[in-house]
């Protein structure tokens, strides 16, 4: 194994770019994407702490988690998640927003539905660590986007691509 995917399995890399904040040699913060405002944010916050003041990021703290309230526990989440994949009928757990998807695959599966003229609501896993991590374990899927149709995982890009090719998604979602 080469050193540069030694490194990258040490610091957990899942997207790129993924920007890594080191003190010495202890993470203190990740930003997964292309996010500048959340690059910007965090070296303005670590360039003038002293180091003592600096609390390392632990290995489920890599993104903001801008929704997820604080001290939520296990059920709560589970509850926020079922919540979230009954928003619509067709809900697409995605990296990035449909307009701006931030991963090729993202970027497909949008084009996908959109092409088939699928309406669907998304939510931006990139924003909730909670609920990436979560929806994972919940839908025994480990990768992203994850499309849930009727509150039921159907998918990810492979599935979907195979479902618009048989003709199975319009079927499913009754158009």
């Amino acid at each position: 194994m080469c050193c540069e995917s030694r490194r990258t399995e040490s610091f957990e890399i899942e997207s790129v770019p993924t920007i890594i904040l080191l003190r010495g040699h202890t993470l203190i913060q990740r930003v997964s994407g292309a996010d500048a405002q959340a690059l910007t944010a965090a070296v303005a916050k670590f360039a003038s702490a002293p180091a003592g003041d600096v609390q390392p990021q632990s290995k489920t703290d890599g993104v903001p988690q801008a929704a997820a309230p604080q001290g939520e526990t296990p059920a709560e989440l589970e509850t926020r998640m079922h919540s979230l994949m009954n928003q619509s009928k067709v809900v697409l757990f995605m990296k990035g927003v449909p307009d701006e998807p931030r991963c090729g695959s993202s970027r497909k599966i949008v084009g996908l539905l959109r092409d088939q003229e699928v309406e669907f609501g998304s939510f931006d896993i990139s924003k909730d660590d909670g609920i990436r991590q979560g929806l994972k374990t919940l839908n025994n899927w480990p990768t992203f986007p994850q499309l849930i149709i009727n509150g039921e995982l159907a998918g990810g890009l492979d599935i979907v691509q195979e479902m618009v090719e048989n003709g199975e998604l319009k079927e499913v979602i009754g158009a």
